[in-house]
């Protein structure tokens, strides 16, 4: 195959996500869209048999841990009835399961947590395309993104009060962590990719698990804050990679 004259958004790839994590999932479909893939998003065993009905796929991304049915099921349906590839997201590591997985019918069995990186590499792959690994820089360029062009409105971030204020007026107080992460985004350009390794380092947060999953909590803590004032956080996550501003954030 011609890497120059292939274009791998040519035609596009259905993939549907299988996922009751809903940050993740969404994550996901947000992030695999990003990269020239037609995503679905789907919770739970019922909605995916429910657009297998309306449509065909691609490849399928189940998790095994769904609250009405295992993905292992999901994936026995999928080989058997479909056409469709498979990739298997699951926290479980010991070789049983993994055995489990690919008895099932799973291309891959990838472990959680996982790299999105990885996660496009592995379905490039699956699909034969020649597509490079995504680099944090071309990731950065492309998000970059005029606020005042596209009409977002602007939060406010109150060092003063470690206040952060929606566009409403309704406000979030912030602790020091938090105050501290906003305050690394604000000095980013709107929509530009701030490296996550970059975050846990200037948040001293370790590099190990204890210090990811310490991080995950307090973006977690801090999502439902701003949702419970019926907002939703002005922070893009690229799963992996890191984040970004999706509204613009003036300090004060």
């Amino acid at each position: 195959m011609n890497n120059a004259s292939f274009n791998p958004l040519d035609p596009k790839k259905r993939l549907i996500v299988v996922e009751d994590d809903h940050d993740l999932r969404e994550d996901l479909v947000e992030y695999l869209s990003l990269h020239g893939y037609e995503v679905t998003g789907v919770g739970t065993a019922s909605e995916f048999y429910l657009k297998l009905v309306e449509g065909n796929y691609d490849l399928a991304i189940l998790d095994i841990g769904l609250p009405d049915q295992s993905g292992l099921v999901l994936a026995e349906y999928v080989r058997k009835n479909t056409a469709m590839k498979i990739v298997i997201l699951s926290a479980q590591v010991n070789i049983e399961d993994r055995i489990a997985g690919y008895e099932a019918g799973a291309d891959v069995y990838m472990l959680k947590p996982f790299d999105s990186r990885e996660l496009l590499l592995l379905i490039a792959n699956i699909f034969n395309r020649p597509v490079p690994a995504p680099s944090l820089a071309k990731d950065a360029a492309s998000n970059t993104v005029n606020a005042e062009h596209h009409g977002a409105e602007a939060w406010e971030l109150i060092r003063k009060e470690w206040l952060l204020q929606s566009p409403k007026r309704d406000g979030v107080h912030l602790t020091s962590t938090e105050f501290e992460f906003m305050l690394i985004m604000t000095k980013e350009p709107f929509g530009a990719v701030v490296n996550r390794k970059d975050i846990l380092d200037k948040l001293d947060y370790q590099h190990n698990e204890y210090g990811s999953r310490a991080f995950e909590s307090m973006v977690y803590r801090l999502r439902h804050k701003i949702e419970a004032i019926g907002e939703l956080m002005p922070i893009k996550t690229y799963r992996g990679i890191g984040y970004s501003l999706s509204s613009p954030i003036i300090c004060k």
